[in-house]
């Protein structure tokens, strides 16, 4: 209970004179950032009388202490902990070199109403960099457990996310991937679409184009959840915004460029392989083509696009699609949005469009 006038939490045996905040306090032992370990110690935590005026690196050791916590004290930090229900939330971290008093407006919006508690962790900077490095400097069944628990990692932690794509993970883990196998490549994959979830991760995969050009680099995989994967987030990225469709492009551009090879050479090798192929590829494919072309408005770039296309044999592929038995709804509306967009572009108008479908 924190013990001077105010509301919320702050009321409980209100005194005027009185600084503290006595408050129940754990650690979580996060010293390994791929440790399955994500419930505060112990269950039945002690309280602990923080002074609120006093700025909380002048605490942390007295807690540290307390707690006999494993970690490095140097690398600790404390954050709020509540729990609804039977669901454990971890909420702001606290800034050391500020007071409680100082924090009191976002303690009070998260912990109001619930059973929380204060908790000793290690610092972001600290778990990022550990994680790197641990991805960077492992390999067989360690490395394939350390990337299959990356997704969990993002998603229970959206703060680690800021920090892992400011410190360079998006390029450990598009190193890691161009030298692993599909297994591997599959985790990074699902890593990855939990972190372009988040702003901060969307952000980082638009301003680092390496992670659009391997993404379009695994679609000519010859393992098909590796190409499904990509394809989806790809067209996740297209998606989110406009001007993504040109970053796309230009990965597109660098890859086939690199290998002397047409624009869009994976993909259109897939569609080219007809009966081969399965309808859920083929459907991302065309529903990517869809998706960059629809946000494409220079005419010369969406001829540059399209004649690509056709020259790799776009068109047989349509009418193939088109005619298959039995027929796919959601394919023949993709293929014939593709089309439609053509004949649009060449001057066509949609009530002469709308007649031919």
């Amino acid at each position: 209970m924190w013990q001077t006038q105010g509301k919320g939490i702050f009321t409980d045996n209100s005194n005027p004179s009185s600084s503290t905040l006595q408050c129940r306090i754990q650690f979580l032992d996060d010293i390994d950032p791929f440790s399955s370990v994500n419930l505060p110690e112990p269950a039945r935590p002690p309280s602990f009388t923080f002074l609120t005026s006093t700025i909380l690196s002048n605490q942390i050791h007295s807690v540290h202490k307390i707690l006999d916590a494993p970690h490095n004290i140097s690398d600790s930090t404390l954050e709020l902990c509540r729990q609804d229900g039977s669901k454990t939330e971890f909420g702001p971290y606290l800034e050391l070199d500020q007071t409680l008093d100082e924090q009191r407006e976002d303690i009070e919006a998260f912990t109001q109403g619930f059973k929380w508690s204060i908790v000793l962790r290690t610092q972001l900077n600290v778990r990022v960099q550990a994680c790197i490095d641990k991805l960077l400097n492992s390999d067989g069944r360690e490395l394939r457990r350390s990337l299959f628990s990356l997704k969990q990692i993002f998603q229970d932690d959206k703060d680690l996310v800021h920090e892992f794509v400011n410190n360079q993970g998006l390029q450990c883990l598009i190193k890691i991937g161009g030298a692993a196998d599909q297994n591997y490549q599959n985790y990074i994959l699902r890593a990855l679409g939990q972190l372009m979830l988040y702003v901060d991760g969307m952000n980082a995969v638009i301003n680092q184009n390496e992670v659009v050009q391997w993404l379009y680099s695994l679609v000519e995989s010859n393992f098909r959840l590796v190409v499904k994967t990509s394809l989806k987030l790809l067209i996740v990225f297209a998606e989110y915004a406009e001007s993504n469709a040109s970053l796309i492009l230009s990965a597109v551009t660098q890859v086939d460029q690199s290998d002397k090879r047409p624009l869009w050479s994976n993909a259109m090798k897939i569609l080219n392989e007809m009966d081969n192929s399965g309808t859920e590829v083929v459907l991302l494919i065309i529903t990517l083509f869809n998706t960059v072309l629809s946000a494409i408005s220079d005419q010369d770039t969406f001829y540059d696009i399209t004649d690509s296309l056709e020259q790799q044999g776009m068109q047989r592929c349509t009418q193939f699609y088109l005619n298959r038995k039995p027929i796919e709804a959601d394919l023949v509306e993709q293929f014939q949005i593709f089309d439609a967009a053509l004949r649009r572009e060449d001057g066509e108008d949609d009530s002469s469009i709308l007649q031919s479908i």
